[in-house]
């Protein structure tokens, strides 16, 4: 059995500055009644991460049998190590907020693009499969406005706090080494034989996942000794927007039926999706000024009901369904 190692470190270092160090003078933190007043830092997030995507389209065959055309693309080990910088403030005795950026790099993912069809009463064909090596990057920036975070605010107040905040969040991929797994004429279509694509059809396609959404979400924190504590954080995303840019090198050409040669060459769009995202950490205080913590994340997006639109070399254009979209990473 192939045993996996799953990622645990989430927070690696957070140093505080008390606001007074850029005054010109240092305040000692001498008992707990006394805040943080500004905090910065950085965090590695050492993650593994999936997102997959469906379009399709209505669809009669040539014998007659009516029911639409699937197509899925499917990433599957697009993890990252990612280097997270944070710094945020106290507002005022009750309220903080926090601005924080991300990135990192994606190599070794495994990604699939299967066609099928799928006839109104069931029992599809899939007719064409290929599998292709994924690399890429991965960028996240997000602003959070906190309620009785105690980080910054009370540190003798209750141990329940809110936060809302915004998220972007996105994945810009990469495909090559294409391998042709399923291949079966379909309706007067041939596709690649099996194995690996033809030295004529080198496989260099990309697309990108770029997600906008409005968090809102509760957290508790609570000291376990002076140094150690710990702080969970649930948040739900209720709004949440999706765009997927694409562009096809093989089916981009100068022909009439050919995608434009122009980047992309399809664009997705959803306005109708959601979120979760769930957090939970160990912290050790240092000194006044430095701590260290270790925790867990998991993020999850969906979004559905959307639009793809194809752009073709005669300046034609086709809008078909997105049917859902969606992206897990957790670490």
């Amino acid at each position: 059995m192939k045993k996996e190692k799953v990622p645990l470190l989430f927070f690696l270092f957070i140093v505080m500055f008390p606001l007074s160090v850029f005054a010109g003078f240092i305040n000692d933190r001498s008992n707990d009644d006394e805040e943080i007043n500004a905090a910065f830092g950085f965090q590695g997030w050492y993650s593994q991460a999936d997102a997959k995507w469906q379009i399709s389209f209505p669809y009669i065959s040539n014998a007659g049998v009516p029911g639409r055309i699937e197509s899925e693309l499917s990433f599957k080990k697009i993890d990252s190590p990612i280097m997270i910088f944070k710094g945020g403030g106290k507002i005022n005795q009750q309220f903080s907020f926090d601005v924080v950026y991300g990135f990192g790099s994606i190599t070794g993912g495994q990604g699939t693009d299967s066609d099928r069809f799928m006839p109104s009463s069931g029992e599809g064909l899939e007719f064409s499969q290929s599998r292709n090596r994924v690399s890429g990057d991965v960028k996240t920036w997000e602003i959070n406005l906190y309620y009785n975070n105690k980080r910054f605010a009370d540190r003798q107040g209750g141990p329940w706090g809110l936060t809302l905040g915004f998220l972007h969040y996105a994945d810009n991929l990469r495909m090559t080494q294409g391998v042709q797994t399923v291949s079966i004429p379909f309706d007067g279509t041939t596709f690649p034989p099996l194995g690996p694509f033809p030295p004529n059809q080198v496989l260099n396609c990309t697309y990108d996942f770029d997600w906008n959404a409005l968090k809102v979400g509760v957290l508790r924190q609570a000291d376990l000794t002076k140094q150690i504590s710990y702080t969970g954080t649930l948040s739900v995303y209720p709004l949440v927007t999706y765009t997927g840019e694409g562009f096809w090198n093989l089916r981009a050409g100068v022909n009439p039926t050919d995608f434009r040669l122009q980047r992309p060459n399809f664009v997705q769009k959803s306005r109708s999706g959601y979120g979760y995202d769930a957090s939970i950490g160990l912290n050790y205080e240092f000194s006044e000024n430095s701590s260290l913590s270790v925790g867990y994340r998991y993020l999850s997006l969906y979004a559905g009901k959307g639009t793809d639109t194809t752009y073709f070399a005669d300046d034609s254009v086709t809008v078909d369904r997105l049917d859902w979209v969606t992206v897990t990473r957790h670490g």
